[in-house]
Order: structure tokens, then C-alpha cells, then sequence
């Protein structure tokens, strides 16, 4: 069987990502939201945005550009439609030398578009049309040519018949896989079965507790009796576990003032599995890459600036200590 020529493909979502910038909107508490808060806009009012933004963004593509960015050849597997949208996401994709072959156009559907409210120190607040992303289907993946050392899958809308594919496909070429799920995926049943075929699986300290139903301590517990691969948990400034064959390791971090949230966990995912594909078995060089990509991409608005070089600086911020389960 002949060599890969790609080193990663990722699998998911791309988006056009329009950013509104209104100071004037404020985060309040609110104990009806689902989010403890809301961002309360006037009905029948015009709200002045002061600067407009437009990006690419969505999970296949945001960590497409960090495996190009540190020297992986990359390919991403995702949906857009014909529109100007679609070419602006197909042009951004050449910009950054991305592999753009398995890219499906649309004629029916728009290209999926987000429009983000930043507000309160970077967290924002996204309105979503999930346009062409929402139905890649397995039929439109040409396997025989889809072929890597390692395949990245963000959500997939819940589309597990897919993910099956992906696994089998995998298997067959000897290509290991990376898995960061969305909640459409992690609520189903038989997710629980599926991803235990995952190399890697990253969740965050929210979708963590919600897979392996426990909540704070008792989850490491939880995921050291469930696992097959790394399993890895990032809990926002609080630092990121990992839980492996090998043991537990946990690195702290040093809080940045984050200006946009969006695509912090694509940052740190895609940062981990670089590190692994250059050093297998180094668990901490992956934490410490992925956690510094994550909070160089949150300083900036998009999701795809701030991406790290291949050179990291290294500090007691960085320190990796191993844990029990």
C-alpha cells in the first residue's frame, strides 16, 4: 500500500464568519438563559456596530490552518455552497497552501454563515445558519483518494454514520484519528461504543461531564475506566488533562486577556495532534503546544490568527505534572 502523501485531514464544518463589533452591547445575568446570562439587544432599535468583520471560520478549516501553519501537509473534507461565500472560504483555504481537493460545492444550499456579537472580554454570542455544512453525507467523500497519517474530525452535526465511515476508512489505511465532537454527537447512544475507536478524543470540561455523566472530581475516574486512546479534557483558563494508557498528566496555564473565544478549542485540539504527529509519544510537548496555540488564537479576533510558528517559548507556565485517576 503506497505512502500518504498528506500528513492530516480534517473533517467538519467552514463557515463564513461575520464578527459585529458593538460596545454598546453588555452581558447581563440572567437565570432564564441556558448560559446563566443574556445579551440583551433593543427590539424596534438600530444598534450602532462600530467596525464590521468578515472571516473564515468552522471546525475542518480552522484546524486545517494550524497543521499547514506548523509545516503538516493538509487536506479538509467539508461543504460549502457555490455562492461568493464558498469562493471566499475556497480562497482563504489556497492562501494558507490547504490542500482544497476534497472541498464539496453545493448548488443548492448557501454556504454556511455565523454572525458573532463579541461582548465582555471575548466571549461572544453567535447566530448560526448552518447551510451546505449540515449534510456532508458519506457518498460524497472520495475515499480512495482520501488518504493520511492522521484524520481530525470536529462536529459533524451529529452525523455518526459518517464518523463510522471515517473510523473504517482509518483502519483500512492505518491512519489514526482524532475526534473533537460536538454535543449533536455526544448526546446519541451509540457515540458512547463509537468513539471508543478514537486515537484521541477531545472534550471540553462541559462536554466531558455530560459524556461520562459525572460531574467536578468523579469524572478522571470515569474516563481512566472508559478509555481506549488519550482522552483529553480542557477546562478553559483552568488548564487541560490528559488521560492515557500511560497515566494522567495535567498542565496549568498562565490566563491571557482573551479578545475572542471563537475556535479556542480548534486551536488546542489541532495544537495537541501537530505535537503528536512530530513526537508520537510526548504527551506533554502536545499539551504545552496545544494550550499555548489556544490562548495565542484567543488574543486576537478569528480563529485563525495567532496561529504559532513552529518555534514555542517555553516557561513555568508551561510545567506538565502527572496525576492520579
Amino acid at each position: 500500500m503506497s505512502t500518504p502523501t498528506l500528513d492530516v485531514i480534517s473533517f467538519g464544518s467552514a463557515t463564513q464568519d461575520v464578527y459585529l463589533f458593538a460596545p454598546s452591547l453588555r452581558a447581563t445575568r440572567d437565570a432564564r438563559s441556558s448560559t446563566g446570562a443574556s445579551l440583551r439587544i433593543p427590539a424596534g432599535a438600530k444598534v450602532e456596530v462600530d467596525r464590521l468583520l468578515v472571516e473564515v471560520g468552522g471546525g475542518a478549516t480552522n484546524v486545517a490552518a494550524t497543521f499547514q501553519r506548523l509545516g503538516l501537509r493538509t487536506a479538509c473534507v467539508c461543504k460549502v455552497g457555490t455562492d461568493a461565500a464558498g469562493d471566499h472560504v475556497l480562497r482563504v483555504l489556497r492562501e494558507l497552501s490547504i490542500d482544497t481537493r476534497f472541498v464539496v460545492r453545493d448548488h443548492d444550499d448557501p454556504t454556511a454563515t455565523s454572525v458573532l456579537f463579541l461582548h465582555n472580554g471575548g466571549e461572544r454570542t453567535a447566530l448560526v445558519s448552518r447551510g451546505a455544512s449540515a449534510d456532508l453525507t458519506t457518498r460524497m467523500v472520495p475515499w480512495k483518494r482520501v488518504r493520511a497519517r492522521w484524520f481530525y474530525v470536529s462536529s459533524l452535526g451529529g452525523n455518526l454514520q459518517l464518523l463510522r465511515r471515517i473510523f473504517a476508512h482509518a483502519r483500512r489505511i492505518g491512519a489514526q484519528v482524532a475526534v473533537n465532537p460536538g454535543k449533536t454527537e455526544l448526546r446519541q447512544p451509540s457515540a458512547r461504543t463509537l468513539l471508543k475507536s478514537a486515537d484521541v478524543l477531545l472534550l471540553n470540561r462541559e462536554e466531558a461531564e455530560l459524556f461520562f455523566r459525572r460531574k467536578g472530581a468523579r469524572v478522571l475516574p470515569a474516563v481512566a475506566a472508559w478509555r481506549k486512546g488519550m482522552v483529553v479534557i480542557t477546562d478553559a483558563a483552568r488548564g487541560s488533562t490528559v488521560v492515557s494508557a500511560g497515566g494522567a498528566w495535567r498542565m496549568r496555564i498562565t490566563p491571557v486577556r482573551a479578545l475572542d473565544s471563537t475556535g479556542a478549542g480548534d486551536a488546542y485540539g489541532s495544537g495537541f495532534v501537530a505535537a503528536l504527529c512530530r513526537r508520537p509519544n510526548d504527551i506533554p510537548a502536545a499539551l504545552r503546544l496545544g494550550s499555548i496555540n489556544s490562548a495565542s488564537v484567543v488574543q486576537q479576533v478569528g480563529a485563525k490568527h495567532g496561529i504559532v510558528a513552529r518555534r514555542l517559548p517555553r516557561g513555568p507556565w508551561m510545567r506538565v505534572q502527572r496525576v492520579r485517576t
